[in-house]
């Protein structure tokens, strides 16, 4: 079976790079029957999970990319044995819903990816588990402030720009300390990266830190809360001891975390 132009899959076959881009869904060279399919809404070259698709293949895995700019059809989602959202899109939060009224398993909760991916309401998952974060109203406060969109897509957040939210500006470094945590059914895997901040220019990863106990276990049991496997949290650091959270990611590249085999492990414990 063939999708349409606006169901546009690829699917990861063993080969050199052990991903192949396609216009089908075809197998991995077993019956797609008999083989567990797994759907991921992003690229097949993603820096990341084209690795992590090659060792979900390597055990036995039937894995499809699909476009996540376009919503996935009912009769595509009824072929998987687990969704992977891997985007915070509209159309792959409108394939996660599908899914999930399918009953079709996905690794992180529609609920929760929903809860994350508005500004206002990640502010209270965020605040709910312990995190402060930083004052905010729907009008333009006295003094300096961060703009943000209403949802986590189109638009970065800008400093003393226009949005829909407008939160205080902290007096913290230039940095962010970016939380990327995954659970793999036994664990919590945790990487931090340090940041320069977008609110001053392009993203630049500057170096690691020491994931803090007390952060991981905050983001440990907000990923509970919501049936989330994975998610991505930045937190800021004002005057050497007071953090806050700035950002919650449902949805994070995990880009130079080194955390592909947690990512396996946390997909392939979905289906057991």
């Amino acid at each position: 079976m063939s999708p349409r132009k606006s169901e546009r899959a690829w699917s990861a076959q063993e080969g050199s790079n052990g991903t192949d881009a396609r216009d089908d869904v075809a197998g991995t060279g077993e019956s797609r029957g008999t083989t567990a399919r797994i759907g991921i809404t992003c690229r097949p070259d993603h820096a990341v999970f084209s690795t992590v698709a090659s060792n979900l293949v390597e055990r036995g895995y039937a894995v499809t990319f699909f476009d996540y700019e376009r919503p996935v059809s009912e009769a595509l989602l009824s072929d998987l044995a687990l969704f992977v959202s891997k985007k915070t899109r509209p159309a792959s939060v409108e394939t996660l819903l599908r899914a999930e009224r399918l009953g079709v398993p996905t690794w992180n909760s529609a609920t929760g990816v929903l809860a994350c991916v508005s500004r206002f309401s990640q502010r209270c998952v965020l605040e709910g588990v312990g995190f402060a974060v930083p004052g905010a109203s729907r009008t333009k406060p006295d003094g300096d402030y961060v703009a943000k969109n209403r949802f986590h897509w189109n638009m970065s957040p800008e400093l003393n720009g226009e949005g829909d939210l407008y939160e205080e500006y902290l007096p913290a470094a230039k940095v962010d300390y970016k939380y990327y945590v995954v659970d793999d059914g036994e664990r919590l895997h945790a990487r931090v990266l340090r940041a320069t901040s977008k609110l001053f220019g392009e993203k630049r990863v500057i170096g690691e830190a020491e994931p803090l106990a007390e952060h991981v276990e905050r983001i440990g049991d907000l990923m509970e809360r919501l049936g989330m496997r994975a998610v991505g949290v930045d937190l800021v650091l004002v005057d050497d001891d007071d953090w806050y959270a700035v950002d919650l990611n449902p949805c994070p590249s995990f880009r130079g975390t080194g955390l592909e085999d947690a990512l396996t492990e946390s997909i392939a414990d979905c289906l057991r």
